[in-house]
């Protein structure tokens, strides 16, 4: 006898027992008002009962079966039932009836939470689409502005036109940025863009990401430092990926830093019984406001909006570490100070001792 079975029996049994007993009582009783002989009445009374719990049984079992069963067939196969999703507990020990409550009522619960879910994304999507609106329209409208200018006379001039297809060509390549950003954040939290991981010299590729933007600090008088180690450290990542992330995070430390600021970059090499290299990456900048920490990695959202734009940003940098880092189980760490700087923190898995995989 398999389980569902043996619950349709009990439940069975459960609702027969009850009835058939009154009504065997009830007949017994009334019988001994017409029959001459007690025992009579008892052995009539014994033949109803089993009779009525013979019905109310096999009645109960095919509507447990045919009705019951179903129901609960159907809510075993909702989409949040699927396998790999978590699941009720067992709950062998209750009766059909019982357990059918019990589904109803974790399938109910469930399902609000979906509900929640779908209603969190419509907001989501309808708050990113007038974020995109807003950042779209700002070039896009100032290219508009220079070429309509250019051809109501200023074409002619050539101290203007150059000035205007300059500031016109600026806005492009924000759009062309922000259209990249928005891309690879996309890939990122579609799945599409999954992190290959190889072993890294992780000193040789933070090298190489100041060597690219040693011009850019330089234009604006910050001097890049990294603290290195006398042993080169070696992780668990992909290494294109992890490049970005020092990217941004660097250009953001050069961004919004001091004239004749510091961007100082440093690795901790992992102790004995630790697994984690810590890669961090400290500016003497303007700093975060307390209060806006955990909105840095949110989309578009940026601390000094005006500067952001001015210096070319598309507010979609630090959102792009989030999901990189997330993508290999990790997370950045954040510290400010207003007037002292920031510093950002992230950890990636060590494998110096696959140093011998390494290809450089």
């Amino acid at each position: 006898m398999n389980a569902d079975s043996s619950t349709y029996f009990r439940t069975g049994i459960r609702l027969a027992t009850v009835p058939a007993i009154a009504t065997g009582l009830l007949f017994a009783g009334a019988a001994m008002f017409w029959m001459e002989h007690p025992s009579h009445a008892f052995l009539g009374g014994v033949i109803a009962a089993l009779l009525v719990f013979l019905i109310i049984y096999f009645y109960s079992r095919h509507l447990l079966q045919n009705r019951v069963g179903h129901i609960r067939s159907l809510i075993q196969r909702l989409p949040f039932r699927s396998p790999g999703a978590d699941h009720p507990p067992s709950k062998r020990h209750l009766d059909e009836i019982e357990a059918l409550r019990h589904d109803t009522e974790w399938s109910r619960d469930k399902i609000i939470k979906e509900f929640r879910k779908m209603d969190e994304a419509e907001s989501y999507r309808k708050e990113f689409i007038g974020d995109i609106s807003h950042e779209l329209k700002t070039p896009i409208f100032s290219v508009q502005g220079y070429l309509e200018t250019l051809l109501d006379g200023a074409l002619e001039d050539p101290e203007v036109n150059q000035l205007f297809l300059s500031k016109a060509m600026k806005n492009v390549n924000r759009l062309i940025f922000l259209t990249n950003d928005l891309m690879e954040i996309s890939r990122l939290e579609t799945g599409e863009l999954k992190p290959e991981f190889t072993v890294i010299p992780l000193n040789n590729v933070i090298h190489d990401v100041i060597d690219s933007l040693q011009y850019k600090a330089e234009q604006r008088s910050v001097r890049i430092i990294f603290e290195e180690k006398e042993t080169n450290a070696f992780a668990l990542a992909d290494r294109n990926q992890i490049r970005q992330v020092l990217v941004n995070l660097i250009e953001n430390a050069i961004k919004y830093n001091k004239p004749e600021g510091r961007v100082y970059i440093s690795t901790r090499f992992p102790e004995r019984n630790q697994s984690k290299i810590t890669v961090s990456i400290r500016d003497t900048g303007i700093g975060i406001e307390a209060e806006d920490i955990n909105r840095v990695t949110e989309r578009f959202f940026r601390v000094d909006k005006s500067r952001s734009r001015e210096q070319g940003g598309t507010g979609l940098g630090l959102s792009i570490v989030k999901h990189i880092l997330e993508s290999h189980k990790e997370r950045l760490e954040i510290e400010s100070k207003i007037g002292q700087g920031t510093v950002f923190r992230f950890h990636l898995k060590s494998a110096d001792h696959h140093s011998d995989l390494i290809s450089a």
